[in-house]
């Protein structure tokens, strides 16, 4: 029995770590290569690389699992996984295809690496939520997904979230660093270029989420699988040939290249505090697949939204602690973190008030959705057209037909979900709830691996 509250502070905790460390790593300054002064470690591509080998690392939570949680059956006994053969000649086909989202994963993370340069960690990890309009605008025009009001109004308030944000993030930028910050300054025309690069980014992530539904369909292969082979794919690109051709042409880094990866490397090799940073990098990384899913598994959409808001709101504060709290001499590199800019962090405030309420607003209209759709399933028998969740059916089931859940009965169904079922279909929901059939019984080798939640409700964990 997994403890749900320990598994939420968890996530938190290991998803906040990521989110400051990587705006942390392009704070600390050091030599690299000794022809050269110190300088600061902004290597976006170094990052990215890191953010690939994190990918990989899925491989082995997906393997574990295979080994230590075969599905069982109606009987109470254990089936044997699924075979290889068993997957159907189109597996190597459908591997091949992930190549396309994993491109598309490379170029929206190298974008919102190098637009983190020049903007805010907080005002970065806001400008996050606007996947959610990004995607559902993508999901409408290529895969014929459709919203209700609820929905629509969520993507409303996110907009104007993101409005507002923008708009202190400018007015923070044409305003006077406060006195003896040290702070590097960026000019208000290269923080909306900043701010411009992480919502393109966002906007090539849509599309990349959009292929991999597409690409992935009724595969059968699971989710830490498809990351992990997206992983090896921006791996080997990014080591291979993006990285060594970086090295070999003009650019404003150490010998006047692109991004010197031995320079890199050497800085790596002397700085402690960057290895340590690197390292809690990765472990947010691995926190955001391993954790996420298990908050999609045992907790749901809605508390993962919140989740996920829950983070920008505490790197912006551990960020601001650590201006504060360390100085101006930060570690010893200059100041690390962002301080607090007046009037225009009060209107950040009310960004993140808007944001969080936008975000909640479309994860219950997503929830909403999931129920009418499964009374529609229960009263016409018409198969549902969107993937909907076990605990949401259970939802449908105490409800009138046409009654709209409230925003708490979605949260206590969400809450008290039973993991080992965390989607399934309408006759094993019956038979559930008949006696008929165990808990876990329709979790067959067929269905126990198709790609779990919406393009709307796995974006969540995307951000």
């Amino acid at each position: 029995m997994v403890n749900k509250t320990a598994l939420i502070v968890s996530f938190l905790a290991v998803i906040t770590l990521g989110g400051v460390t990587n705006k942390f790593a392009y704070q600390i300054k050091d030599v690299g290569d000794p022809a050269y002064p110190p300088h600061f470690f902004k290597k976006p591509w170094f990052l990215e690389l890191l953010m690939f080998i994190g990918m990989t690392m899925s491989f082995p939570l997906h393997w574990a699992l295979q080994s230590f949680s075969k599905p069982k059956v109606a009987d109470g006994t254990q089936s044997e996984p699924l075979l290889p053969e068993e997957v159907g000649d189109r597996g190597w086909k459908v591997r091949a295809l992930i190549f396309l989202p994993a491109m598309g994963d490379l170029v929206g993370s190298i974008l919102s690496f190098t637009g983190l340069v020049y903007i805010s960690n907080s005002t970065a990890q806001m400008l996050g939520s606007s996947i959610i309009i990004m995607v559902a605008v993508n999901s409408y025009i290529f895969l014929g997904r459709r919203y209700n009001r609820i929905q629509y109004a969520g993507m409303f308030i996110v907009l104007t979230s993101l409005l507002v944000v923008g708009y202190s993030a400018d007015m923070a930028a044409r305003s006077k660093p406060e006195k003896g910050s040290g702070m590097q300054e960026y000019s208000a025309s290269q923080q909306a270029f900043g701010m411009f690069l992480c919502v393109l980014a966002r906007v090539v992530n849509s599309i990349q989420f959009v292929l991999e539904e597409k690409v992935m369909g009724e595969s059968g292969f699971h989710p830490f699988e498809v990351t992990g082979t997206e992983g090896v794919y921006g791996l080997i690109m990014t080591a291979c040939v993006i990285m060594p051709v970086l090295a070999n042409i003009p650019g404003s880094d150490v010998g006047g290249v692109f991004e010197n990866t031995k320079d890199s490397l050497l800085m790596i090799q002397r700085n402690s505090t960057l290895d340590l940073v690197l390292v809690f990098y990765l472990l947010g990384l691995w926190g955001l697949n391993a954790l996420g899913m298990m908050v999609m598994k045992h907790l749901g959409s809605v508390f993962r939204a919140v989740s996920r808001n829950m983070q920008a709101l505490f790197v912006w504060l551990i960020d601001m602690a650590l201006f504060y709290g360390l100085g101006p001499r930060g570690f010893g590199y200059g100041p690390v973190g962002e301080p607090w800019q007046g009037n225009a962090s009060w209107i950040q405030v009310i960004g993140f008030i808007f944001m969080t309420v936008g975000v909640f607003v479309y994860a219950y209209g997503n929830a909403v959705q999931q129920v009418m759709a499964a009374q529609a399933e229960e009263q016409k028998g018409i198969p549902s057209p969107i993937p909907v969740a076990y605990s949401m059916r259970e939802l449908a089931l105490d409800l009138d037909p046409g009654v709209m859940p409230s925003p708490l009965a979605v949260i206590a169904a969400e809450f008290h979900q039973d993991a080992d079922n965390a989607f399934g279909d309408a006759e094993a929901s019956r038979a559930l709830r008949s006696g008929s059939m165990t808990p876990g019984a329709f979790a067959t080798p067929n269905n126990r691996i198709k790609r779990v939640g919406s393009n709307a409700e796995m974006v969540m964990v995307q951000l």
